[in-house]
């Protein structure tokens, strides 16, 4: 039987015991002032009896609102025992040597300071610091990890110390010195994301990401420090955009790039290098996290994509993510009709473009017109293809398929290939490609065989007047 399973019942039993305990507590002050008005004097009764039935409505109003249930140290328990205090003093302000009523009055003194001793010790943070030091011990003195040191970060008792430490992170950084890279990434983990540093903790994150040589104790020491906002903290951190792990880059682009709006200044020169890094350009697009870029970082990425080599084919590729996102948020009308106007300025770089167009197809935001005009030759050939699918798709469109036997006559193999991935889907003609599968690599004979069909189709002068749908 699961160990949590076995305890269910005993835990329950524990659980019912405190809530009858918290309960009784609340009843303390009515019964102390109830006990007090039986003993007192005749002339001094009636107000202790007066302030009973008080308490009592009171005590009632706290069972009522579930007060006693959750809460029963805090401050309403604390005014219930000061309030009675009050109506025993004032009921007995004659004097008397009844040991009751002396009795009574240190209950009423003495429980309430304890319990306000208890709430200042809690808001101290002292027991969560206490319950934080235990779980990185027993982090520390861990035996079995997972052999996946992305797979530490999802363990309970990682999860339980991030949770502990929200008063204070130094019993995770005590752990950072550890030579296990497994204690490190617990650690780390358990800070992710932490936006309250005292002075000097955040530098030793930064230190420790430096000379790590784990990627996985890199990424999670990156996430750790993603909410920074300290220009000289997160310069060096943009670097790790071009970190040759691609999982220390993708965790650098989700922490550095939620927020553009504030800090794009500052990891500009990191991420045009990181665009432009030639080991990197198999990343495809920078890690946005599901963000949008601000205005500065998107008319800098726009002005990257007119450049060449793999800076502008990722720059393209990055804003086709932004404005994906922003698409799938529900993009203004004044957002659309900017994308379709880059789409259509012949001046706009290719990849872009592409992007563009690929996108807005998707999303079904091209309309025939548009359409039409991306079909001349002015138009880079993949955004033409774009264009002549999505007019045969709505049905017969002899320029579509002018331009298709233009486009399968360019000395291009790539190009060769999707044109005859279209011709074959769209007019039902065997080129050779198999059905269903992605398209082969252009280096192989296939492709090669493939590009010729194309270029022989091109060659027909009947043209199709007609074509099925997809």
């Amino acid at each position: 039987m699961h160990p949590r399973l076995a305890s269910a019942p005993g835990s329950s039993s524990v659980g019912y015991l405190l809530q009858g305990g918290r309960l009784g507590l609340l009843f303390v002050p009515v019964s102390l002032l109830f006990a007090a008005s039986l003993r007192a004097p005749e002339h001094a009764a009636g107000l202790l009896w007066l302030g009973t039935l008080f308490q009592a409505l009171a005590c009632l109003l706290a069972v009522l609102t579930r007060q006693g249930w959750r809460e029963p140290a805090g401050p309403a328990l604390i005014m219930l025992y000061v309030i009675a205090l009050a109506w025993l003093l004032l009921g007995t302000a004659g004097g008397g040597a009844d040991w009751f009523l002396h009795l009574a009055k240190a209950v009423l003194l003495v429980v309430p300071l304890g319990f306000f001793a208890g709430q200042c010790l809690r808001d101290s943070g002292a027991p969560a610091l206490r319950r934080a030091r235990q779980l990185a011990q027993r982090l520390a003195d861990r035996k079995d990890w997972p052999d996946d040191l992305q797979a530490v970060r999802l363990l309970p008792e990682v999860k339980a110390l991030r949770e502990a430490l929200h008063v204070d992170a130094e019993p995770a950084l005590a752990l950072l010195g550890s030579p296990r890279a497994p204690v490190r990434v617990a650690a780390l983990a358990a800070l992710e994301f932490r936006q309250n540093w005292r002075p000097g903790q955040p530098q030793m994150v930064l230190h420790l990401a430096q000379r790590a040589p784990e990627p996985e104790v890199r990424a999670a020491a990156v996430n750790a420090l993603a909410n920074l906002d300290d220009r000289s903290l997160i310069e060096p951190l943009a670097d790790f955009l071009s970190d040759p792990s691609p999982i220390v880059r993708l965790a650098a682009g989700e922490a550095l790039l939620w927020n553009t709006e504030g800090q794009w200044d500052w990891v500009r020169p990191a991420v045009r290098q990181a665009l432009a890094h030639s080991a990197c350009q198999e990343d495809g697009p920078l890690n946005l996290g599901g963000n949008c870029l601000s205005d500065e970082a998107v008319a800098d990425l726009t002005a990257w994509a007119a450049e060449k080599g793999v800076l502008a084919m990722r720059a393209a590729l990055t804003l086709g993510t932004h404005y994906a996102h922003a698409l799938s948020a529900g993009a203004r009308p004044e957002v659309l009709n900017e994308l379709r106007r880059q789409l259509s300025d012949v001046r706009a770089p290719a990849m872009l473009r592409f992007e563009l167009a690929r996108l807005l197809q998707q999303h079904r935001e091209l309309g025939p017109d548009l359409l039409r005009q991306l079909l001349t030759p002015s138009a880079p050939a993949p955004v033409r293809l774009i264009a002549v699918e999505a007019l045969l798709a709505q049905g017969p469109c002899p320029e579509a398929v002018a331009a298709l036997h233009e486009l399968a006559r360019l000395p291009n193999r790539e190009i060769a290939l999707a044109t005859g991935d279209v011709i074959q889907r769209r007019f039902g003609i065997d080129l050779g490609l198999p059905r269903g599968q992605a398209l082969p690599p252009v280096q192989t004979r296939l492709a090669a065989d493939v590009a010729r069909r194309v270029l022989l189709w091109s060659a027909q002068q009947d043209v199709p007047s007609s074509v099925g749908g997809p």
